[in-house]
């Protein structure tokens, strides 16, 4: 009995399958390979001549794949860098640039870096399967701590401070009332002093005192003004404590404030422009997507992009710019600029985006595409890639998990802390003088006021100071 059709089938396609690769074998076999590659760590990570164009030794996650490949099968490479120093995209006029137009014009058969596959490139090239997966990121300057310039208002927010305005504004008039009420429904506390009684402006001066810790001459007369007083006394020192506390914390423990967390953030913020790598995914990604918010970032500073990965970082550490790439890239160059200047001077924003698979380019119709695709999957399988992975991602830090920027460590207080209470100081001082200048002008001509009232009531209260002068006329 034969084999039912679709057994057949099967099995041919597995003959075909095992013809295939036994081919791709014998190709590589004793064959010198020209490939391309471009300086991308962590995946290729070159040392180059003096002369910037030779490259002298590749290493990185990919050249490790491409050293077991080189390995098994026996076959060597040439490497060399793209003649315009891009990865590649499709040009106004149909043409490919970078090293998918290396690739697709048969000048090189393969193409080892990261790749993004994207639907586009797969019209000039072949991608090996995905042997990494990664979104994307925004490297942007580290966040700034809060000034301190309004620090004496900043424990409050403006709706406690209004509660406490309308407060202070209407306790006083109360407790004038209660002080001026009729003798017959609210007794006196001391009938032997019937002119007790304070004017309004110093209770209000009083009420005020309260706030800050100050005591004053204002002696309640009644038992309903007393209860009022130790009320607010209460509520004055509930108020005191709060501030106080949140105030020393403020100056003490340093806050910052992450500007930037996602791509909405980026376009609603006006203080960095944003840039990427011309003819990359990302490029085609924001110039073609019919997403709102990447058509948002495709659509601004376009004139901003750069050249080279380079270029981005820099941008942002001029505190001027974010550079959006892959985030493996970013992790690298944040780990090696804080290597390098021991400061975090660089941070990833916490929002990803744009996952994509990364694979290696090869010619279309390449003979090595089926060995490379399994070859791939027993590297995943084996536990290679996680290997790898481990020797060449660096490891994660304060810098990198952005923990540094959200210490809660103490600090002395420097000048800065304390500018708000001067400046404060200050203008109280200036409102004083204003006061007085204003007090004076109004007095500018007047006689004293009592006149000679004031001089006998002195006269009459203190008669032996005077005696004694009386004799003399």
């Amino acid at each position: 009995m034969g084999k039912p059709a679709a057994h057949r089938e099967v099995s041919e396609r597995a003959d075909q399958e095992m013809v295939r690769l036994q081919e791709a074998r014998e190709y590589l076999r004793g064959r010198t390979l020209q490939v391309v590659t471009i300086q991308r760590p962590p995946f290729a990570i070159l040392t180059m001549a003096s002369d910037g164009k030779t490259i002298l030794q590749a290493t990185g996650f990919c050249f490790e794949m491409l050293s077991a490949l080189m390995e098994k099968y026996g076959f060597n490479i040439s490497l060399q860098l793209p003649y315009d120093g891009n990865w590649g995209s499709r040009l106004d006029n149909g043409t490919w640039n970078g090293m998918v137009g290396m690739v697709n014009r048969s000048e090189v058969s393969l193409g080892v870096a990261g790749f993004t596959i994207t639907q586009v490139r797969e019209e000039g090239i072949d991608f090996t399967i995905p042997f990494y997966e990664e979104p994307s990121a925004i490297l942007i300057p580290p966040p700034k701590a809060q000034s301190k310039m309004f620090a004496v208002i900043r424990p409050f927010s403006w709706k406690v401070w209004i509660a406490v305005s309308v407060l202070l504004l209407v306790i006083a008039p109360v407790f004038s009332f209660l002080e001026h009420f009729e003798e017959d429904l609210i007794p006196k506390l001391y009938p032997h002093r019937p002119n007790a009684k304070v004017r309004y402006f110093s209770i209000q001066w009083y009420i005020f005192g309260g706030l800050l810790s100050q005591g004053g001459q204002v002696i309640p007369t009644n038992t309903a003004s007393r209860v009022l007083l130790g009320v607010w006394w209460l509520v004055a020192i509930t108020i005191i404590a709060s501030y106080t506390g949140t105030l020393i914390a403020f100056l003490t423990v340093p806050t910052v404030t992450d500007r930037i967390n996602s791509l909405e953030d980026l376009v609603a913020q006006r203080e960095l422009k944003w840039t990427y790598r011309r003819y990359t995914s990302h490029d085609s990604l924001f110039s073609t997507s019919q997403s709102e918010i990447y058509k948002s970032i495709g659509s601004k500073h376009t004139d901003l992009r750069v050249g080279s990965d380079a270029e981005g970082i820099a941008g942002v550490l001029s505190g001027r710019w974010a550079f959006i790439k892959e985030k493996s890239y970013l992790d690298f160059a944040l780990d090696h600029d804080f290597q390098t200047s021991r400061k975090c001077r660089l941070k990833i924003a916490k929002q990803e985006f744009f996952t994509a698979g990364f694979g290696w380019i090869l010619e279309t119709g390449s003979p090595v595409k089926d060995l490379f695709n399994l070859e791939f999957l027993r590297m995943s399988e084996s536990g290679l890639f996680d290997k790898w992975r481990s020797d060449y991602w660096p490891p994660a830090s304060n810098c990198s998990t952005g923990a540094i920027f959200t210490d809660v460590t103490t600090k002395p207080l420097m000048v800065e802390d304390i500018v708000s209470s001067l400046i404060l100081y200050l203008l109280g001082v200036l409102l004083a003088l204003l006061v007085f200048v204003l007090e004076r002008l109004s007095r500018l001509g007047r006689p004293l006021a009592g006149g000679d009232g004031v001089r006998k009531a002195w006269l009459r209260h203190h008669p032996k100071r005077v005696q004694p002068w009386l004799g003399r006329h």
